[in-house]
């Protein structure tokens, strides 16, 4: 039998063993995760990022590296190699200095290596979403004021519109450029709109009117690189980012949301459409006549017809369709996205794109993503009317712009939480929506087919 000493000794060494115990979780919990388990290549800094992120202010940059060509097609066969460096910095104003609702962002980015699609495809919409002009250019700088319980959010500055309009969560899983900003409104908007690697002077408010529901509205400078220096191409016309003429008339967008399932945790699955668009001030060129009404197919035509106004409608569904059991996001998703502009002042008045993801395709690897997408964009009809009166009037031999297509099959491979390995290949259809090669105006550009591989760091 245990007397009432022998008792009391064997309650305080268990209350020893527990209380050690509990100490050593403790500090295994504390303890910094290892090389391969952190979740940045770089780490804590010594503390540094941490003592920042405890004022408020997260620093986050992201290395990005491929190589990657065009196999077959194109107007040559050639292997490349592209990078980005992108460096954000995000403030909660509130925290850092007592601004109630206040926020700050700002983004650079350094762009290096040759343009795959510029140079040897010959296609409208880049195949990667890095690819650019080399440069070191400011890219986003804003600040955030939110009312009345964060419903009402106003954000003002250096604005990307592709980070505010036409987004789709889904769609990020791709890397073809298309599945970002669209191409028809790269092709469309005055020096490609407010597309990687420009963005726009503006304003952009948010207003959550429902759990349900929010009203986003937005005016942005008309064009973010005004001027004809550097011909057409408005990446080199605004190297740094930091060109703020204001020169031209805005551009309005809008965007009203209805979300489904969208909070951590919800019994059904998440669901978002939404129904936008943009309007124009200012004047957009005509596709086919000169300001005589002549063809600009012709040898006799003068300076091309300008017109009031240029304008977009679109709608986006994005979400998932299903979700295994027992998990908060594995599974298969979906995306489609539609827009029309006018056929008479724009050289790609449809565009469509639409793809699927499945998170977690292997067993064991539920942070890798594997996804397939089509992108699809029509050529104008008075553009194809402009080539067919070419021909006939003998200024050119090339046959009517028809359309451009796009189709990519990629997986994303998380090897460690700050790398990532993404395998890509894609096949584009009629590069230019087919237009001739540069150096043979009888000949189309083929088809083209694309591999890569990319490597991407959490710095």
């Amino acid at each position: 039998m245990m007397t009432g000493k022998a008792f009391a000794g064997l309650a305080v060494a268990a209350s020893l063993c527990l209380t050690s115990t509990s100490l050593r979780a403790e500090e295994a919990e504390a303890a910094p995760k290892g090389f391969w388990e952190r979740d940045t290549l770089t780490g804590d800094w010594g503390g540094l990022r941490t003592d920042l992120a405890e004022k408020g202010i997260k620093v986050n940059a992201a290395y990005t590296s491929e190589v990657l060509g065009n196999v077959s097609g194109g107007i040559k066969r050639r292997a490349v190699a592209d990078a980005l460096l992108q460096v954000d910095v995000d403030a909660d104003l509130e925290q850092a200095i007592g601004w109630k609702g206040g926020a700050f962002h700002v983004t650079g980015l350094n762009i290096q290596g040759r343009q795959l699609s510029a140079n040897f495809i010959g296609n409208l919409i880049p195949v990667r979403d890095i690819e650019a002009a080399p440069s070191t250019r400011l890219f986003s700088l804003w600040l955030q004021q939110s009312m009345l319980d964060d419903k009402v959010s106003l954000r003002f500055g250096q604005i990307p519109m592709q980070e505010e309009f036409f987004t789709s969560v889904v769609a990020t899983n791709l890397i073809n450029s298309a599945f970002g900003w669209p191409g028809a409104f790269a092709a469309n908007m005055q020096s490609g709109g407010g597309g990687y690697p420009v963005s726009n002077l503006g304003t952009r408010i948010k207003v959550q009117a429902t759990e349900e529901v929010a009203v986003l509205g937005g005016v942005f400078t008309g064009n973010v690189a005004p001027g004809t220096n550097a011909g057409n191409d408005a990446q080199k016309r605004n190297r740094s980012g930091v060109d703020y003429t204001v020169d031209q008339a805005p551009v309005w967008f809008s965007e009203m949301q209805y979300g489904i399932n969208q909070e951590k945790g919800a019994a059904g699955l998440p669901k978002m459409f939404k129904l936008g668009g943009w309007y124009y001030n200012g004047r957009a060129t005509d596709q086919r006549y000169d300001i005589a009404g002549v063809s600009l197919g012709s040898n006799a035509a003068g300076s091309a017809r300008t017109v009031r106004g240029n304008w977009a409608a679109y709608g986006i569904f994005d979400g998932m369709l299903y979700k295994e059991a027992g998990t908060e996001d594995l599974g298969l998703s979906a995306f489609l996205r539609v827009t029309g502009l006018p056929d008479d002042r724009n050289q790609m008045p449809f565009y469509f794109d639409s793809g699927l993801s499945y998170k977690g395709p292997l067993e064991g690897r539920d942070d890798d993503v594997a996804a397939i997408g089509f992108a699809f964009g029509k050529m104008s009809s008075a553009l194809a009317a402009r080539d067919a009166d070419a021909r006939r009037f003998g200024t050119a031999t090339a046959p009517d712009h028809d359309y451009e297509a796009a189709i990519e099959l990629t997986y994303r491979y998380q090897v460690t939480p700050w790398m990532t390995l993404v395998p890509d290949a894609q096949y584009v259809v009629h590069p230019g929506g087919t237009t001739t090669l540069p150096e043979n105006s009888r000949k189309t550009i083929p088809d083209a087919t694309v591999l890569g591989l990319r490597t991407v760091f959490k710095l």
